[in-house]
């Protein structure tokens, strides 16, 4: 840094070894009421604006606005620790960044990137697929482009369907829309979502569960209800209710967790049965799964899973 009389010129490169932004808490503290700041940053100096006499008026008008003038150049590497947490997002921000100070305003250009992220939306872990950040001078209305897609759960009946929310825009008006491959309708968008299958055969409870979806989903809502609760307390990446098919409609509750991207362990029980079965899934490829099974039914299944119209 070189520092003149009335110029400020600052050179350097830092690197985030490690960090934590928690945007989960509270607003940043702020100053009480009974305090006054006498001299704010690009404000005159203190006396000057009720200085009394043509000489310290005089020698203000001949220092300018008194607002040194900043140069600055400096390249920010935010590493590979540091998290990012709070309102249902948890994740490493990874990326380069470059502030400089044109006509004495922050500026900042780069490409930012949460890398193994997920969002916590509805009962479901999203995972982050693609998440780019785009800085291209203003500080606070970077663009996005972030695509969360719901895991795909290896109990579900067609395992090709992918759903997820895309995020596009700027941060001061982002526009959040529900994404699918292959392209459904928006019900049978919410179903996969929400619910995890498709809308054929909806009961009023799973309709109901739907409609509080979408109004969130269209309000930018992610508040945590009990469901998301639950699984956060438990470390469950799914947690499902349903009813069993035939003439009598069971009760049937799943819950599981994606141990890793191959590895599937869940447990499934009958609320009318005094035992369930735990559930060993490895996913071979897209369509192909190897299930191990145990409890009240005992089996291993090659399953190939195919999805017409």
């Amino acid at each position: 840094a070189i520092v003149g009389e009335d110029s400020l010129h600052v050179r350097g490169r830092i690197h985030i070894d490690e960090g934590l932004i928690d945007i989960s808490r509270s607003q940043a503290p702020t100053l009480g009421e009974d305090v006054t700041v006498l001299r704010r940053p690009g404000g005159p100096p203190a006396g000057d604006a009720d200085a009394d006499g043509g000489g310290r008026q005089g020698g203000a008008a001949g220092q300018g606005n008194g607002q040194r003038k900043v140069d600055a150049d400096i390249a920010l590497d935010l590493g590979q620790q540091l998290r990012l947490k709070g309102h249902g997002l948890d994740g490493l921000l990874a990326g380069q960044l470059q502030l400089s100070t044109p006509s004495n305003k922050p500026a900042i250009k780069g490409v930012v990137r949460l890398e193994q992220g997920t969002f916590a939306a509805y009962g479901q872990k999203l995972r982050i697929e693609r998440s780019t950040i785009t800085f291209t001078g203003l500080i606070d209305n970077p663009r996005l482009d972030i695509l969360a897609m719901r895991p795909q759960s290896p109990t579900a009946d067609e395992s090709d369907v992918r759903v997820g929310v895309r995020i596009t825009g700027t941060a001061l008006d982002p526009r959040i829309r529900l994404y699918s491959e292959p392209a459904l309708s928006e019900t049978e968008q919410l179903s996969w979502l929400v619910l995890g299958r498709a809308p054929t055969g909806l009961g009023g409870a799973d309709i109901g569960l739907l409609q509080s979806a979408a109004v969130a989903l269209l309000s930018g809502e992610s508040r945590e209800g009990p469901t998301d609760k639950i699984i956060g307390l438990l470390g469950l990446d799914n947690l499902s209710v349903r009813q069993s098919e035939g003439t009598v409609r069971d009760t049937v509750v799943n819950v599981g967790k994606q141990v890793s991207r191959h590895w599937y362990v869940g447990y499934e029980r009958n609320l009318n049965a005094t035992g369930g079965n735990w559930q060993l899934i490895y996913s071979l490829a897209r369509r192909f799964k190897l299930r191990a099974q145990a409890g009240e039914d005992n089996a291993i299944d090659l399953i190939w899973q195919w999805r017409w119209d």
